[in-house]
């Protein structure tokens, strides 16, 4: 195979990375992508290969982002300590490090490479080469610690296990939430007359104590001119996390929202003309990804704005006629409760170097996705 390596996705030739992506992943369109790298390059390196066979035709596509991991939680700080003495870090408050990332940090589920005209087996083989000659790179090789592939569905599982053989090591985070959405609902009406009861009066209550909300799709323009209220508030969600990779700005919602106008939304709650909250989502062929919420805490429990938010999504996912909705991770119970259901996703990572690799193995090993209470909302089972 020949390689190519891009710092920009305006070098990248777009014929060629077309014949390859096909319209099959937003994630990895140049619309979505160069929206993304104007907006968040001061914070996140970007690189962009494109691997062509011996007649010089693309076949594999992918996509890496070099940012910095912070983990708040001190669970597992002996370990860290011991990892960051052969990585020349020093563990405070919150532990960083440098990770090279193939795939989209600010998204769930399988989005780093694409692959035509060769097998999966092939494709994955193909794309631990290309982090072989990435590492090579300045600033990469100057840079990064953990190289990190993320995150797959379970049926492409078994093939990425090949990377364990590249001394890699698999584990699970928290489970991604789907909801099915059947054939028969219509309407918002038809999927709350498909619950048992007492998950329907729930609904219906959150409907009414949302009442005085009035959620609006928002546009470029209005995203913009929101921009503050919009930071504000994912701030406050982004303060409880445990994690980050790297924040997103409003200014990255306006860039995508003008690159995507179709496949984009940002949903603003208002409150009396007060924008109290927000929720994004992207439409990626058949499937709505919920991916990011904002809030203001002071209305969030007397008026159920993050409820009545997790509804609105279901209403967009009916409206737009999509076959699943994947709400991502987190407040597993609460999206249970509405219908989804869990899936676990596969992550890949080792270090660049061979000794911290092996004081990293027992770390991931004790990654594991947190346990919650499945509450089925239907009268009868809906399956992934």
């Amino acid at each position: 195979m020949r390689r190519e390596v891009f710092t920009s996705i305006g070098a990248v030739d777009e014929n060629a990375w077309n014949t390859v992506l096909q319209d099959r992943n937003v994630y990895l369109s140049i619309e979505y992508l160069s929206a993304l790298e104007e907006s968040m390059n001061d914070e996140i390196d970007f690189y962009y290969t494109i691997s062509r066979n011996g007649e010089g035709t693309p076949v594999l596509i992918s996509v890496f982002q070099l940012v910095t991991f912070e983990d708040k939680r001190r669970k597992y700080s002996k370990a860290l300590c011991k990892l960051s003495y052969h990585i020349h870090k020093k563990i405070a408050d919150v532990f960083t490090i440098n990770v090279l990332v193939s795939g989209n940090v600010f998204s769930d589920g399988e989005n780093g490479f694409l692959w035509n005209s060769i097998s999966q087996d092939e494709a994955v083989l193909e794309v631990a080469e290309v982090v072989e000659d990435l590492k090579k790179e300045k600033t990469i090789k100057e840079k990064s610690s953990i190289i990190l592939f993320k995150e797959f569905w379970p049926e492409s599982a078994a093939k990425m296990d090949f990377l364990k053989s590249k001394n890699y090591s698999s584990f699970m985070v928290d489970v991604n939430m789907v909801l099915n959405i059947d054939h028969s609902w219509n309407s918002i009406d038809d999927y709350l007359n498909s619950m048992k009861t007492k998950f329907r009066t729930k609904a219906k209550g959150v409907f009414k104590k949302a009442e005085s909300l009035d959620l609006r799709s928002l546009s470029y323009e209005e995203i913009e001119k929101n921009a503050n209220e919009i930071d504000l508030l994912f701030s406050n969600v982004l303060a409880k996390s445990d994690f980050s990779f790297g924040s997103l700005k409003a200014i990255t919602f306006a860039k995508i929202k003008k690159a995507l106008p179709e496949n984009f939304f940002l949903t603003g709650v208002y409150l009396h003309d007060e924008l109290i909250g927000f929720s994004t989502s992207i439409l990626n062929g058949k499937v709505l990804e919920a991916n990011f919420v904002g809030l203001n805490y002071e209305h969030n429990k007397d008026l159920c704005v993050y409820q009545r938010l997790l509804y609105n999504y279901v209403e967009q996912a009916l409206s737009l006629n999509v076959s699943q909705l994947h709400l991502g991770r987190t407040a597993e119970l609460i999206k249970s409760s509405i219908g989804a259901l869990p899936t676990n996703m596969q992550l890949y990572a080792r270090h660049r170097r061979s000794v911290p690799n092996l004081l990293l193995k027992p770390i991931i090993n004790a990654i594991s996705p947190r346990a919650f209470e499945l509450r089925p909302p239907f009268k009868t089972n809906l399956t992934i």
